[in-house]
């Protein structure tokens, strides 16, 4: 295995403008990286923050990660979390199967990777933590992998009724799941690791009652050694502890609704658009009833759901808040909110969508006297294997091209330099030939009756799909004389631009790990001693 970064940027928008730390970005947030003295100024600033919650949070977090094996190193991490002084750096995701897709790891990697770099730096303790976004009820987006068929990746769902129900909430189809992981590995090569992977993961299935639970015992089984900690931000106990500031978030509902439409208009007038799409009534909120997660809407005086008859005043929804807790949970607004109120966050980390709309809410945070938690962008990377990577030599091609999505350009170059047949040149000619020949028989069936000109335009389209018919032949039969080179490409492409998005959205973890072993995460992470700032190329 080996790495490099790429010595291009591969970042845009918006995402681009932050890593320069342009002056338009600034204003939008309350630390900039690029900013030298920006991690001192941020623990000077939690200084002067109370976390009266914080041992109750610490004996949350390390209940619930009870039930998982091999945690000397997890338990180091909350002891480490019980100190006074004790730091946290924050990444979350919602609880895809097998993990989800490979950034939901790289951004796992970029959470341990970062809380080593400063409290190495500050001297003082700082704990990776992964915020599990259990309250999502996406229930297509979560049970979704893709797998490799030929040279493409097809799309699976496992078969689960969606009916809203949270995904920490929402129980696992044991059998149908023990069918999709042996449909998985089916579509798998047979290498050194299969077996064991495969069993592996079907343990983790057996022993997990939720997506929650699933997710964080995959997550726990690449990342023990580092002690990643997790929170379920769906969990009835940690709800509990929330209990304050979804209060206020309640009493201050038309401040809040202000603040966001103000940051995400200024967004917008800079020119990056609105991420969020926020309305006026939006209350920022949700609420689940009979296992069922709706959106609060504010306006009036009176809290409602567009789908439901149940409304609530100010009073009568903090008294739901005391009773109820758990009924509640946090839109994209208010979660960033929460996390703020929630941990001594040193620093977040977010993908470049998370970014954008992390970009509308300076406004809000300062509603509540909080600044901006400082954001830095999460690890990307693309896995090259060992056969594309001989492609990729062997026509001296950049990979880079493959991953910007210009594979199918280079594949065409290289067949075009293959062969002498001028297709395409000599279709076009006969083409217009054709038209020209064909034009006055138009005219003579036209002047004669309005059927035999109906008959002669049909006749033109016959002749002209005739060509293209002709044309289509021609062309594969050239395709089919260099069969084998062409499938290489076509095989890079799968690899490196996925259906034509970045890979690490597409591929699952099991992918890399059935090629690679289950170590290959924390070999990663021995090799990188610091954040990279490029995507990395990952040669395996």
């Amino acid at each position: 295995m080996k790495m490099e970064e790429l010595s291009k940027e591969t970042l845009k928008g918006f995402a681009a403008d932050y890593e320069k730390g342009l002056e338009p970005i600034k204003d939008f947030f309350s630390y900039m990286p690029s900013d030298t003295q920006w991690l001192q100024k941020r623990c000077q600033d939690l200084r002067e923050r109370r976390f009266s919650h914080k041992q109750e949070l610490v004996t949350y977090v390390e209940n619930r990660t009870k039930g998982l094996p091999n945690r000397n190193k997890l338990d180091e991490n909350v002891h480490k979390l019980k100190h006074e002084d004790a730091l946290v750096v924050v990444g979350g995701q919602q609880a895809g199967l097998f993990t989800g897709p490979l950034y939901s790891v790289y951004k796992a990697m970029s959470v341990i990777i970062l809380a080593k770099t400063y409290e190495k730096e500050l001297q003082r303790p700082v704990v990776p933590l992964f915020w599990i976004a259990g309250e999502d009820h996406d229930l297509d987006e979560v049970r979704t992998i893709y797998k490799k068929e030929e040279h493409k990746w097809k799309k699976r769902l496992l078969a689960d009724e969606v009916d809203g129900t949270a995904a920490s909430k929402k129980h696992l189809p044991q059998s149908e799941l023990h069918d999709f992981i042996k449909e998985l590995f089916s579509s798998l090569p047979e290498t050194a690791y299969t077996t064991e992977l495969k069993a592996k993961v079907e343990n983790c299935a057996a022993e997990s009652k939720t997506y929650v639970d699933f997710f964080m015992s995959m997550m726990h089984d690449l990342f023990a050694e580092e002690g990643l900690l997790y929170l379920d931000s769906d969990d009835d106990v940690l709800r509990e502890i929330e209990k304050p500031f979804f209060k206020s978030l309640i009493l201050h509902v038309e401040e809040l609704q202000a603040a966001q439409i103000e940051g995400e208009t200024r967004f917008a007038t800079q020119g990056y658009g609105k991420p969020i799409g926020t309305d006026q009534e939006n209350a920022h909120l949700f609420y689940t009833v009979d296992g069922k997660r709706y959106r609060l809407n504010y306006s009036d005086g009176v809290f409602y759901m567009a789908d439901h008859s149940l409304t609530f005043t100010k009073d009568e929804l903090v008294e739901e808040v005391e009773k109820h807790p758990s009924r509640f949970s946090n839109n994209v607004v208010t979660r960033p909110l929460m996390q703020e109120w929630l941990l001594p966050t040193v620093a977040f980390v977010a993908g470049p969508g998370e970014l954008a709309y992390w970009g509308t809410l300076k406004e809000s945070f300062s509603l509540f006297q909080f600044h901006v938690t400082p954001v830095m962008q999460r690890m990307s990377a693309t896995i090259i294997p060992r056969h594309v990577e001989k492609h990729l030599v062997e026509q001296g091609e950049d990979p880079v091209f493959y991953i910007e999505g210009n594979g199918e350009t280079l594949k065409q170059q290289w067949l075009d330099a293959q062969h002498s047949f001028e297709i395409k040149t000599y279709i076009k000619r006969a083409q217009e030939q054709m038209e020209q020949a064909h034009q006055p028989l138009r005219e003579l069936a036209k002047e004669m009756n309005e059927t035999l000109y109906d008959i002669s335009l049909k006749n033109k389209a016959f002749i002209q799909d005739q060509l293209t018919r002709l044309e289509t032949f021609m062309t594969k039969e050239i395709k089919r004389r260099y069969e084998t080179e062409l499938n290489k490409y076509d095989e890079a492409i799968c690899w490196l631009r996925p259906q034509s998005s970045p890979q690490e959205r597409m591929l699952n973890p099991i992918v890399l790990l059935n090629v690679t072993g289950s170590d290959i995460v924390q070999r990663l992470l021995n090799e990188l001693e610091q954040h990279p700032r490029r995507h990395l190329l990952i040669y395996i």
